[in-house]
């Protein structure tokens, strides 16, 4: 099981967030906003997608509203084209067993047959979620990092009108959805209390918190929880 590259230090992440700032207020056109946060992501690579969200996380905890809505503005218009950055995470036991009454081929007994999901994207709500209650290819993230980077990200994307009102429903939509093979149903019913809690008007700390009242710690014995 690999485990996040280091991340960035502080300085770094802060000059780096403020290049992406930078370089999205450069452009009027939303959708080269959005080209322009895709293609950071992209750069960075499936490994480094944690260093992505601690970018996020930067221009969240900063004093910057300007900052913060430019960002969370480009984020709804990736939620609008339902094509947000994403990272990808390998899940271990999301699908389920076919019918054992329904007649399969043994073509049919494929690596997801076995537990293991194909690599879809998450965007970052959803891959912080995954990321903390799943068995992945990353080491778990504990509940506080996981709480605590929720309402952040959360902070940021209500600076948005359009991403505080699309975001939730997706994940609503997603939490519906039980042919979904990334998710468990434990993540699907965390996914759902955030859409809920969100919807409602909650705090983000709130909101974070709703996720992890949704169902019991469930870090799995004898492993490591890290840091994010």
């Amino acid at each position: 099981m690999s485990d996040v590259p280091p991340i960035p230090s502080p300085t770094a992440l802060r000059g780096a967030a403020d290049r992406l700032v930078s370089a999205l207020a450069a452009h009027a056109d939303p959708e080269y906003r959005l080209t322009v946060l895709k293609r950071l992501a992209r750069r960075l690579g499936e490994e480094q997608y944690p260093v992505f969200l601690r970018l996020l996380g930067v221009v969240a905890e900063s004093d910057d509203v300007r900052a913060k809505r430019l960002l969370a503005d480009t984020l709804a218009t990736a939620l609008r084209r339902m094509d947000l950055p994403g990272g990808a995470l390998s899940s271990w036991g999301a699908t389920r067993l076919p019918d054992t009454v329904t007649p399969f081929a043994a073509s049919a007994l494929t690596g997801q047959f076995f537990g293991a999901t194909p690599r879809r994207l998450l965007g970052p709500v959803e891959y912080l979620t995954v990321w903390h209650l799943q068995r992945t290819q990353r080491t778990p993230l504990g509940a506080e990092v996981f709480r605590d980077a929720l309402a952040g990200l959360i902070e940021l994307l209500n600076h948005s009108d359009d991403a505080r009102t699309l975001y939730p429903q997706k994940l609503a939509a997603d939490a519906g959805n039980e042919l979904e093979g990334a998710y468990t149903r434990a993540t699907r019913e965390r996914l759902a209390a955030v859409a809920a809690a969100w919807k409602a008007g909650e705090s983000p700390q709130a909101v974070a918190q709703a996720a992890l009242d949704a169902v019991p710690e469930q870090a799995p014995g004898g492993w490591v929880v890290r840091d994010l």
